[in-house]
């Protein structure tokens, strides 16, 4: 059995974010909290924005103070400002950070605090209209049903359930992007494909919607970290991000995702550098579970396969082909990330308890995720 849906209707094209205003007032807002961080309040996208909301007619309080993997306690102060303000929409713009913010955000305005009391709990009361200018291609949070939150009292991430009213994809938001987060996002957006393509709970839409995700990502990210301006590549990671997100909302992450909110909470690195060192490891794992679904992988990617590879084998070329796209995109080791391998091995009971290692295809012994760990770090330097 397969289930399968959207969850949030999109926008997409260059120059989209000037419908901003006119489709929140249709959505019967007319007092809208922004959510953002710091860096982006200060872009021309934000401006725009802003601008378009004002022209119609909104008034509008601003929130710019999401960080990366935004913590409860920034939740808990959003939530008590848009109660007090009696906002009736919230806006996001940026990446996953911000649009995480406005779901987890989004849950307080009609429910008591703190946001730690809804972790995996979806029995609250609605919230109101949420629109995500999306800015960064990766996360695809505009078309999932979830918001991760750090958890500061544990010291962990975790997540809480809420979706969006509407998805803004304009390429023109991601010019400005850096090579360096370019490359992490859209590999964030790699893994949430290949690990959807070879989840437990696989469904043809996931894999389709997936598969063609990783096409995306390795033909236009090399472009798009190259010339900035390339709106044809911009766009097309944009794609990739949001199909991804589609695809993993329904078929769910598994490994990759348990080990790189592991690594992220313990270490503090970029969310997109782990999932993109974790994903060639994960892909042996699930090669002995699911070898044809860890080709359509490969294939998407460009590789062909003779047919008479052992599943071990169809693993091993998935992983390195995965290795030799990362180290051209100048994703750093572990090791160069300042990380030792003891350090590493310490956290594999810290995966169990993550969310996502509930979805994997096959239960692990803690043996075999440090064999994974230690494989993380050897081959790849």
């Amino acid at each position: 059995m397969a289930r399968y849906q959207q969850l949030c209707p999109i926008i997409y094209g260059e120059g989209t974010i000037s419908l901003l205003g006119e489709e929140v007032k249709k959505l019967g807002c007319t007092r809208v909290m922004m959510v953002s961080g710091k860096t982006m309040v200060k872009s021309e996208t934000y401006a725009k924005c802003k601008q378009s909301l004002l022209d119609a007619g909104m008034e509008i309080v601003e929130f710019n103070e999401v960080i990366p993997d935004p913590p409860d306690y920034i939740i808990n102060k959003g939530g008590e400002i848009a109660r007090k303000e009696g906002i009736d929409g919230i806006v996001a713009v940026g990446g996953g950070s911000p649009m995480d913010a406005a779901k987890a955000i989004n849950i307080l305005i009609n429910n008591p605090p703190p946001i730690n009391q809804y972790f995996g709990n979806p029995n609250y009361k609605p919230g109101v209209p949420v629109v995500m200018v999306v800015t960064t291609a990766g996360t695809g949070s505009e078309s999932t049903n979830v918001a991760v939150v750090t958890d500061t009292i544990n010291d962990v991430k975790n997540s809480v359930i809420g979706v969006a009213s509407l998805g803004i994809l304009d390429p023109e938001t991601t010019v400005t992007v850096p090579p360096e987060t370019t490359a992490y996002t859209a590999m964030d957006a790699f893994a949430h494909a290949a690990e959807s393509i070879t989840a437990k709970e696989q469904n043809p839409k996931s894999e389709l919607l997936a598969s063609d995700a990783i096409r995306r990502i390795v033909k236009y990210l090399p472009i798009a970290m190259e010339d900035g301006n390339n709106m044809e590549a911009r766009g097309n990671l944009l794609i990739a991000s949001n199909f991804a997100g589609i695809a993993f909302n329904d078929a769910l992450v598994h490994l990759g995702h348990a080990i790189a909110h592991s690594i992220g909470a313990k270490f503090h690195i970029t969310h997109g550098a782990v999932c993109a060192l974790a994903i060639p490891e994960v892909m042996k794992y699930a090669a002995e579970i699911s070898p044809d679904k860890v080709k359509i992988v490969g294939e998407s990617m460009g590789l062909s396969f003779e047919g008479n590879e052992t599943d071990k084998e169809i693993g091993e070329k998935v992983a390195s082909a995965i290795r030799e796209f990362i180290k051209s995109i100048n994703i750093k080791s572990l090791k160069e990330l300042g990380i030792s391998k003891e350090e590493l091995i310490d956290i594999a009971p810290m995966i169990f308890d993550d969310p996502c290692y509930n979805f994997v295809p096959r239960e692990l012994t803690k043996d075999e995720v440090v064999d994974i760990l230690v494989n993380m770090y050897e081959n790849y330097n």
